[in-house]
């Protein structure tokens, strides 16, 4: 079984800094008025985020300035962070992260996050989290298509499976756990199961329309997600 967090809103939140840091790396490469008004951030890929902000600010939207801005961001939220702590774990993540880490029953767990690698790593690691407990993992990069999407990033991970364990895993061995319908819904694209946090900007409601497998107000009932996953692992 392959266990796949989302970060922000569901790890852990940040007080939104990297809408924050976004805003002043462009304004220092590209015009003071550079703001990420009108961008939905919960559930989107960071390369859909920048292009967009590119594309809403009369920038160029070329390799280039994506590049310019996705570095100015990277180097902007590690210098915070050498600073102080840019995030904190949300209730019961590290439990829930230590203890599917640790189950006999439960391959690998990993990340399926819009983040780019170099960013989302700051965030879990100021959160008190060591990214390389998260083996098999899906950033916000890492969609081969031109025009990507949150449902392109499960193939990833389960390809990343294959290769690092040399074995295939079905996608209904895959659990993907998320805040958002996003994450419900990339799952269900991709025949994973989806369990859904309501830690996020979205409700229990929203969540459960979406078609999440399971809805949760948080990550603190380590035992009984732990059953859940595992039953649903034994159901199969």
């Amino acid at each position: 079984m392959l266990i796949l967090f989302d970060i922000d809103m569901t790890l852990l939140e940040t007080d939104h800094i990297g809408i924050t840091l976004l805003e002043n790396a462009g304004r220092e490469l590209f015009h003071e008025r550079f703001t990420a008004e009108g961008i939905n951030f919960g559930g989107c890929l960071d390369p859909v985020i920048i292009a967009q902000m590119l594309i809403n600010n009369t920038v160029d939207n070329t390799p280039d300035n994506i590049t310019a801005l996705r570095r100015h961001y990277h180097a902007g939220l590690q210098l915070t962070a050498n600073e102080r702590p840019i995030a904190r774990a949300l209730p019961g993540a590290h439990e829930l992260v230590a203890a599917t880490r640790a189950h006999d029953a439960i391959d690998a767990i990993g990340v399926l996050t819009g983040n780019y690698p170099e960013t989302g790593a700051i965030k879990l690691t100021s959160a008190g989290f060591d990214p390389s407990h998260f083996e098999i993992n899906a950033w916000g990069d890492a969609s081969p298509h031109a025009q990507p999407l949150r449902s392109h990033l499960p193939p990833v991970a389960i390809q990343n499976f294959h290769q690092a364990r040399a074995r295939a895993i079905d996608p209904d061995q895959v659990i993907i756990i998320g805040d958002t319908i996003h994450d419900v819904t990339c799952a269900l694209d991709n025949g994973c199961r989806a369990l859904a946090v309501a830690t996020g900007h979205a409700t229990r409601q929203e969540l459960e329309d979406a078609g999440a497998h399971i809805v949760v107000d948080d990550l603190t009932e380590t035992n009984a997600l732990l059953d859940w996953m595992l039953n649903r692992a034994a159901a199969r």
